[in-house]
């Protein structure tokens, strides 16, 4: 029964936002903020809520096919053009500022959490190190911003987690083979098969799906409306074939996403508007479900817990931008801008939910609290801060590129 209360109250709150969402914008209340409080009023702490053995297990397929169509969405929308038009700075975001903002975030860890388990503070790290440029949205559309750095926010954005993913899945793994009789080898060397399962298999999908509606697009045999089912079958099959074949199906459905772009370079952006609508609907559960952990999550709060995600919203991610921006022709605000836009959000609740699912006591504990602190935290800044930033920045003009 508690499922049904559960079903209303998300419908009903999903039917109140779009009356006011327009009004709501303006104040930099995004969805996720609504969400998130409900669910931490109305579900918080209910034991009702709390699952175990297979329906854990369903949970966690469910958060994870969740994630396979963010990442495949995520990945088809990076055309070649768009990349050519913000120049090397995704580059330089993904390639450097991705890896050493998770081995700042690690370091963090160690500093504030020296008793903890290496492995824990690691797939800490991986998965705060994602970006949700949907929590800046009012600061990603705003055209005062120049069009490279808009640009390279949403890139960074759509394929870091992409890049999280696999890492989290590793650390998660080596975390649980400590409490195993399995050497921890044989247990990550298992891991690393499945990501290598899962490349080929969601190239493969991918390339050839892409490539298919492509011609068929071409010729006329088939209709925008198909299509759009379509490019969302094609996430699913991915990820379906990488779990058969015993790979991992999200690392499956980003690069089949990925795939999928350069076989059909020429996609149009409406067709995956299907993938989009599913996204945003499930993404309300996760931020629904997410709320509903938060009572218990910040139960323990310290003030290491603080800190570590006052850092992690700071320090661990701007440090390591400016970084991987030396020698660009970028002034300091911007500069500044694509280390502070670097929110917290989605990616990183489902990575961390999925590997709650699996973790118990205190590794459990602390995942838990550090995510839940950190997510909030950034909720909270980066969406009411974008507005203020957007203004401060358009009294510094930029470089001409």
């Amino acid at each position: 029964m508690a499922s049904v209360y559960t079903m209303i109250a998300l419908a009903g709150l999903l039917i109140l936002w779009a009356l006011v969402s327009a009004r709501a914008a303006r104040f930099s209340i995004g969805v996720p903020i609504l969400l998130m409080l409900a669910g931490a009023v109305i579900a918080g702490g209910s034991r009702d809520t709390a699952v175990t053995g297979e329906h854990a297990t369903t949970v966690r397929h469910l958060l994870e096919a969740t994630l396979a169509v963010i990442l495949f969405t995520d990945a088809t929308e990076v055309p070649l053009h768009r990349l050519r038009k913000s120049g090397h700075l995704p580059a330089r975001l993904l390639l450097i500022a991705f890896p050493l903002t998770v081995a700042a975030g690690f370091l963090a860890g160690r500093l504030l959490f020296p008793a903890a388990d290496a492995w824990i503070l690691a797939l800490v790290a991986a998965a705060l190190a994602t970006s949700d440029s949907s929590l800046a949205g009012a600061l990603v559309q705003d055209t005062r911003i120049p069009d490279r750095l808009r640009t390279a926010i949403n890139v960074e954005s759509g394929l870091n987690d992409g890049f999280a993913a696999p890492l989290v899945v590793f650390f998660v793994a080596g975390a649980l083979a400590g409490g195993t009789v399995h050497p921890t080898g044989s247990v990550l060397g298992n891991t690393l098969t499945e990501l290598a399962v899962a490349v080929p298999a969601g190239a493969i999908v991918g390339y050839t799906a892409g490539k298919l509606l492509s011609i068929t697009r071409a010729r006329g045999w088939s209709t925008p409306r198909s299509e759009r089912l379509a490019y969302l079958s094609v996430a699913a099959l991915a990820f379906a074939t990488a779990y058969v074949l015993h790979g991992n199906g999200l690392v499956a459905a980003f690069i089949a996403g990925l795939s999928l772009r350069a076989a059909d370079p020429q996609l149009p952006e409406d067709q995956t508007q299907l993938c989009h609508d599913v996204v945003l609907l499930l993404s309300a559960g996760v931020w629904y479900a997410f709320g509903s952990t938060l009572p218990d999550a910040l139960s323990g709060l310290s003030w290491a817990v603080v800190a570590y995600a006052l850092l992690s919203l700071t320090l661990v991610r701007i440090l390591p931008v400016l970084l991987s921006l030396v020698g660009s022709d970028l002034t300091g605000p911007e500069r500044l801008l694509l280390g502070w836009t670097g929110p917290s959000g989605l990616p990183s609740v489902i990575l961390g939910l999925i590997a709650l699912e699996q973790l118990t006591g205190d590794a459990a504990t602390l995942v838990a609290a550090l995510l839940a602190a950190t997510v909030v935290l950034s909720v909270l800044l980066h969406g009411l801060s974008a507005k203020p930033v957007a203004d401060w920045l358009s009294h510094h003009p930029s470089r001409p590129s």
